[in-house]
Parts: C-alpha cells; sequence; structure tokens
C-alpha cells in the first residue's frame, strides 16, 4: 500500500549528511520525529551525494537525526513555520586531523 502526500513546500525539510571532512555519507538513516521523543514520523536514507528530504505532517518543532553506522547519530531541533528548512549534518570523524 503506498500513500502519496502532496506536501506544502514549507513542511519539506532538505540538507545533506557529510562528515567533518566534507565527504557525503550516502545512505546514513534521517529520521524526523516530534519534540516529546517518541516514535519516528518520518524515515529515510540518504542519497549518493548525501541529500535527503523529509515531509513534516504539518507546522510546528520537531527533532531530525542523522545516523551512520560509522560515525553515529547527531541531531537538529527543528521549527516548520510555513518556509522551507535547509539542514546540513557533520559528522565527527574520529582521529580526523592526526596522522
Amino acid at each position: 500500500m503506498t500513500d502519496e502526500v502532496q506536501t506544502e513546500p514549507g513542511l519539506v525539510i532538505r540538507g545533506r549528511v557529510r562528515d567533518s571532512l566534507g565527504v557525503a555519507l550516502p545512505r546514513a538513516v534521517v529520521t524526523l520525529s516530534g519534540v516529546a521523543g517518541g516514535r519516528h514520523l518520518v524515515k529515510t536514507r540518504s542519497a549518493d551525494d548525501g541529500a535527503f528530504a523529509v515531509a513534516a505532517p504539518g507546522h510546528g518543532e520537531y527533532v531530525l537525526v542523522a545516523f551512520s553506522p560509522q560515525l553515529g547519530s547527531q541531531s537538529v531541533a527543528v521549527r516548520l513555520e510555513g518556509v522551507p528548512v535547509e539542514v546540513e549534518f557533520r559528522m565527527d570523524v574520529p582521529g580526523a586531523g592526526t596522522e
């Protein structure tokens, strides 16, 4: 069963998942949840270039989390008020800069 929902542009969160060196992280899991926690509202994976887009169910405050099995997770609070939001995750690379 497939539900296609038309979403207004102001409810879409777009962005990229990269490591701290700027390298795209493909297939990172990106989830959108309510600020009070609980279940994930939307879940997707980043594309080969690290890009992702999720559509929120309505205006309000959310928590967006990116997870990479190699680098862990990072979260950011997002407020949707009718304007599209861009988020860039920069996941820390352990030992980066120390050769």
